[in-house]
């Protein structure tokens, strides 16, 4: 069902809806005193009921839709990798991630993503790309994503992380990461040129590994 026609049948239901409830209030009044012509009734609460029926329409096709296609439109192959996007996702509920463990990219830019939202990653031992723009995480959040071992590129523009925790991570980041976007932080670029310089040199390489050159860094900040 598209926006418009449920737009159109929220509105006709509400004005349908009120104007029952209005008759019904005004005839209720009337048939206080003088009950015998109670039948008078039928017709608003019939008219209150319909407007009732209509505006719910939309929402209960919504519900049926994802109960049957499920998140067919915001599934997808990209590049060979399997992909998620749930920004705009209009459900609290992001428990539907525990039936993904094989996601490689997942869009989550919404502003009810918390870091409670970001245990859930857990879950996905492959996520390679992960975007997170506008969501209300922190350094905690933050913290909770360097257990993705697989991690190569982090998006958290205009989040609520600090210098300090962007540091934090950049510092113990995963082995695969290389790429992050920070941009409404207000990170020093400061740190971010540590990070990408370190790459260059192998100054951060495991102990053990030599000083290899890491494959090439970015940000955006």
């Amino acid at each position: 069902m598209s926006e418009q026609i449920g737009a159109v049948l929220v509105f006709v239901g509400l004005f349908l809806a009120t104007s029952g409830l209005l008759v019904f209030l005004g005839r209720s009044l009337r048939v206080l005193l003088r009950r015998t012509e109670r039948r008078r009734l039928l017709g608003p609460a019939a008219l209150l009921l319909a407007g009732l029926v209509i505006g719910s329409v939309p929402f209960a096709a919504q519900r049926l839709y994802f109960s049957i296609v499920g998140l067919a439109e915001r599934e997808r192959v990209v590049n060979g990798r399997q992909s998620l996007v749930l920004t705009g996702w209009d459900r609290s509920d992001y428990s539907i991630l525990a039936k993904k463990p094989g996601l490689e990219i997942l869009e989550m830019g919404n502003a009810d993503v918390t870091d409670a939202t970001l245990d859930l990653l857990a879950g996905l031992p492959k996520l390679r790309e992960l975007t997170l723009n506008d969501a209300r995480i922190t350094d905690e959040g933050l913290h909770k994503l360097r257990e993705l071992k697989q991690l190569e590129s982090l998006r958290i523009a205009r989040t609520g992380v600090t210098p300090e925790g962007v540091a934090a991570f950049l510092a113990d980041a995963p082995p695969t990461f290389r790429e992050i976007d920070v941009t409404g932080n207000n990170i020093p670029t400061s740190i971010l040129r540590k990070w990408k310089n370190a790459a260059a040199t192998g100054d951060d390489a495991p102990p053990g590994e030599g000083k290899a050159p890491a494959p090439e860094r970015r940000y955006v900040n």
